[in-house]
């Protein structure tokens, strides 16, 4: 979400831009109002927003001088006016200083979203050739702090690096590890370039925090984690100043970004040959996750011993046997039954793992006797070969062992009824015919007595692109054919595609084919009327 600042003296007219238009379905978040122009100044500088929307006739300072204090600041800083004056001498100022937009009072909601959607994509191609710089130099930032916390050898040149020879001259260190909570879903819904600006995003705000605090410094550790080396005195890094450092990053990345993030804490240490002690026990903190409700920060000092998994009472014999007899309501008690007994013997990551793969074993049996091939189902099911070690939590592993039972026990269910059916061609050949229809996984997964998960991982398997990257392509092929009948407004042909908003056409549409729909009908005309000339 990109972040947005809104200045005018009118609280009315502040309140209404706020109701005229769905924010967050625009890639926006309002973060800020201000009533006069030194107001909006302040709070511009405090939040560092990703646009400034203003009024021009404000007190103590206008619309233009705030422009033009902000733009000396930030050359870049994108800017929309708004007016009640229809004058071309505000106009022509607004202009010079390099704003974005002057829109007239009362604002059009059409109007005011093309042109976010304009801000929008300039912000995004900034964050791409951003990306892409800073991806160079933090190649080797990254790649330092991981063989640091890890224990592994550094050369001894990088290791007297200025940037890091200052933070390791410091007494205590301490690792944090920073997990994005809702990584695994986003890679079935979003695609690659919307996933990798929700990354870059989580970890600008984290940076500028660690920065301000100047207490450590961030890596990313793998695809959903990002590590953080702290440094600091004994009062810095106590564990009282330490979580609440945490609690600060967990509220900035969800206010600023809209993401959720879990956080585990490493012991604070005071050697630097220590530091990979400190890692393992943030690891450990991050595993408490699994029984950890709505908690987001984990401390390792709460890490206690391990629970033998081969102690259980918990019988995968009585989970086996509901599954046979299809007996749905007898199989979630079984679940109920293991998850509550792994939580008040406060199991370990480690003991979850193992009895989630004692549960998973027992139940390929129960495949392998119906003559199935079970290696097929789970390889379809979780075609991550590493899926029990990396479930994280009890409601990933409550939803892991829930879709393995209801997989099989509809592969059962088909079995002893009916062949089963070519399932993706299905489903592809339904997206064709109705591709105008409000259709996503979820509604698919329910058609098809398929899970949501297992079908986005299919699909994107079996079609070689994201569910909404296909449909998207899909809709505008067909504006493309509809866009050669001029008696066809685009916003006709929008609504005729499937797009609610004409806005999400314009940009589908200018993405797949480098041209806005508007030109890409002019092209057409032009061909026709030539094609006309010819035949003559």
């Amino acid at each position: 979400m990109f972040r947005v600042i809104i200045a005018d003296d009118e609280y009315d007219i502040r309140a209404g831009l706020k109701r005229i238009i769905d924010w967050k379905e625009h890639g926006f978040v309002i973060v800020g109002e201000a009533g006069d122009g030194e107001e909006a100044l302040e709070l511009y500088l405090a939040e560092k927003p990703n646009l400034l929307i203003t009024d021009i006739k404000m007190p103590a300072m206008n619309g233009l001088e705030l422009t033009r204090k902000v733009k000396e600041r930030n050359p870049d800083a994108k800017i929309i006016i708004l007016s009640g004056y229809d004058d071309f001498g505000y106009a022509r100022d607004a202009i010079r200083y390099g704003v974005n937009s002057y829109l007239l009072k009362p604002i059009d909601p059409a109007e005011l979203i093309a042109e976010l959607a304009d801000v929008k994509t300039d912000l995004q191609e900034e964050l791409n050739a951003s990306y892409e710089e800073r991806k160079k130099s933090e190649w080797i930032h990254d790649y330092f702090f991981r063989k640091l916390v890890k224990g592994e050898s550094v050369q001894e040149d990088m290791s007297k690096s200025t940037r890091w020879h200052t933070l390791l001259q410091r007494h205590y260190f301490a690792v944090l590890l920073v997990e994005l909570s809702e990584y695994g879903e986003q890679l079935l819904e979003l695609p690659e370039s919307e996933i990798r600006l929700k990354k870059f995003a989580v970890r600008n705000i984290l940076e500028e925090m660690l920065r301000d605090s100047g207490v450590g410094a961030l890596f990313e550790v793998s695809d959903d984690q990002f590590g953080v080396l702290l440094a600091g005195d004994d009062i810095q890094l106590s564990e009282k100043s330490v979580e609440a450092l945490c609690r600060r990053m967990v509220e900035c990345t969800e206010l600023y970004t809209k993401e959720s993030i879990h956080i585990g804490i490493g012991r604070t240490v005071g050697q630097i040959e220590r530091i990979p002690q400190s890692y393992d026990n943030a690891r450990e903190a991050l595993g408490l996750r699994f029984f950890g409700g709505a908690e987001r920060i984990y401390s390792g000092y709460e890490v206690n011993g391990s629970l033998d998994a081969w102690s259980l009472e918990w019988n995968p014999d009585r989970l086996c046997a509901a599954v046979k007899e299809l007996d749905k309501a007898q199989a979630a008690a079984e679940l109920e039954r293991l998850l509550a007994e792994l939580s008040r013997r406060s199991a370990t990551p480690a003991t979850v793992r193992l009895a989630l793969l004692q549960a998973t074993i027992r139940l390929s049996d129960v495949v392998v006797e119906a003559g199935g091939d079970w290696k097929g189902l789970y390889g379809n099911l979780f075609p991550d070969a590493d899926w029990i070690a990396q479930t994280r939590s009890e409601a990933e592993l409550r939803r892991r062992l829930g879709e393995l039972v209801d997989t099989i026990a509809l592969f059962l269910e088909r079995t002893r009824n009916e062949p089963p059916e070519s399932g993706i061609e299905r489903i592809v050949a339904y997206i064709r015919d109705h591709y105008w229809e409000e259709i996503n996984l979820k509604k698919l997964a329910n058609l098809f007595y398929i899970n949501s998960g297992y079908l986005g991982q299919l699909f994107k398997k079996e079609t070689g692109q994201y569910f909404n990257d296909y449909m998207n392509r899909i809709r505008v092929d067909e504006a493309t054919r509809l866009l050669k009948d001029p008696r066809l407004s685009i916003a006709e042909i929008s609504e005729k595609v499937g797009y609610k908003n004409t806005n999400h056409l314009y940009l589908n549409f200018k993405n797949l084919t480098g041209m806005n729909p508007g030109d890409y009908r002019k092209i057409m005309q032009e061909k026709r009327n030539s094609n006309d000339e010819s035949s003559k």
